[in-house]
């Protein structure tokens, strides 16, 4: 049978979970998938045991939640502070391009740095909790 993993846990599988609904097979299928031969790795054009058994295994991986990962929230708080510098860039009088360069980039680091730490850290503190209350 296939496994299902999750981000959070890889080895966690709710028992008699209905998992139906996310791969559009019934055991059957899945009993067959799993019993089918593995393609030889050394098997160049892959047409070895893989088209002899219809389809090759695959995993399946699912998000439990929506809540957005942490280089989401990384990238945003770099980004954010950079395209506001952009913004206000108007508002000083920079006469080249080094001094537009250099002042985004102090913005990202002096504004985006701080946010991304603070991100780092409610994102551990959050899944500390988690894993409290598992264990």
């Amino acid at each position: 049978m296939n496994t299902v993993n999750t981000t959070e846990n890889p080895q966690a599988r709710p028992e008699g979970e209905d998992r139906e609904h996310l791969t559009g097979r019934t055991d059957a299928a899945e009993d067959a998938v799993d019993s089918a031969p593995t393609a030889d790795p050394t098997d160049a054009d892959g047409a070895g045991e893989a088209e002899e058994a219809g389809s090759p295994r695959t995993a399946l991986y699912v998000r439990r939640r929506r809540a957005p990962a942490l280089g989401f929230w990384v990238l945003l708080s770099f980004l954010v502070p950079g395209i506001l510098a952009l913004l206000s860039l108007p508002l000083f009088g920079f006469g080249d391009l080094r001094g537009v360069v250099n002042f985004v980039i102090l913005a990202m680091v002096v504004i985006g740095l701080p946010l991304a730490a603070i991100a780092s850290f409610v994102d551990a503190r959050r899944h500390r909790r988690e894993d409290r209350r598992r264990g």
